[in-house]
């Protein structure tokens, strides 16, 4: 058994699942012992998943592509939108190894490798087998670009739009400056190797190049919703993670 905490056991422990260790446990207390509201800001993501991916169902997209993925439950993609095909993605093999493992009985979903900056990775022979004939695409990237600089993120989603069908649409999330105030947190992710890039509604429309957003624009993740006549949801300021969904 690995010795070592992994991120993705540790939000499902935050999201309320059963697929982590005490190794996992003790470091997500640890988290959240420097930054209390850890366990509020995954689940308002994962709400944020399930929100967009209704959301791209209703664009009439059945099949689905997850970068970074962390483990497939808790509400993950193919949870929310079961009739669709979906195909999980992640650099960590751990991850791999075990969404494999909670995938193996569902025939709609499937799980492979996959660096998000560099879509030469992604192995399309398994792309065909779980997705079938690839047509109009919907994409989520959550939890990830917040790690990634401006350069590469800007390169990945060029590559992204010249790759993905026309009418393919795309889900991001992206850390906003609130995190500034909470100088601990910072620091001890940037210990974890993971630092952060903070950004604004302005600075995020720059990163997206040809990528057309929808109607939504960029809000706060938490609210965010798939139905755009819905009542608006009031956001927390300063704002934490904001979120968007593009399409081309």
């Amino acid at each position: 058994m690995e010795v070592s905490p992994n991120t993705a056991r540790m939000i499902d422990y935050w999201l309320g699942g059963s697929h982590y260790f005490p190794i996992d446990v003790e470091a997500a207390k640890v988290c959240a012992g420097v930054y209390p509201d850890f366990p509020t800001v995954f689940r308002e993501l994962r709400d944020y998943i399930g929100q967009v991916s209704r959301y791209i169902e209703l664009q009439g997209i059945d099949q689905f592509i997850v970068f970074g993925s962390g483990l497939p439950t808790c509400g993950n993609v193919h949870e929310v939108v079961a009739q669709a095909k979906v195909l999980y993605t992640d650099i960590d093999r751990a991850n791999i190894k075990l969404g494999q493992e909670i995938l193996a009985e569902n025939s709609n979903a499937g799980y492979t490798f996959c660096d998000a900056t560099n879509l030469d990775t992604l192995e399309q022979s398994v792309v065909a087998q779980v997705l079938g004939s690839i047509r109009r695409l919907g994409m989520v990237f959550v939890g990830v670009a917040a790690f990634i600089p401006d350069e590469i993120m800007t390169q990945m989603l060029d590559q992204l739009y010249d790759w993905a069908p026309a009418g393919s649409f795309l889900a991001l999330d992206f850390d906003g400056e609130a995190g500034i105030v909470y100088p601990e947190m910072l620091e001890l992710l940037d210990s974890m190797g993971a630092h952060v890039y903070m950004r604004n509604p302005e600075t995020i429309r720059a990163l997206l190049g040809r990528w057309q957003l929808t109607e939504h624009g960029i809000l706060p993740v938490e609210a965010w919703q798939a139905d755009v006549s819905a009542k608006p949801i009031e956001a927390s300021e300063p704002v934490f993670m904001y979120g968007c969904v593009v399409y081309k």
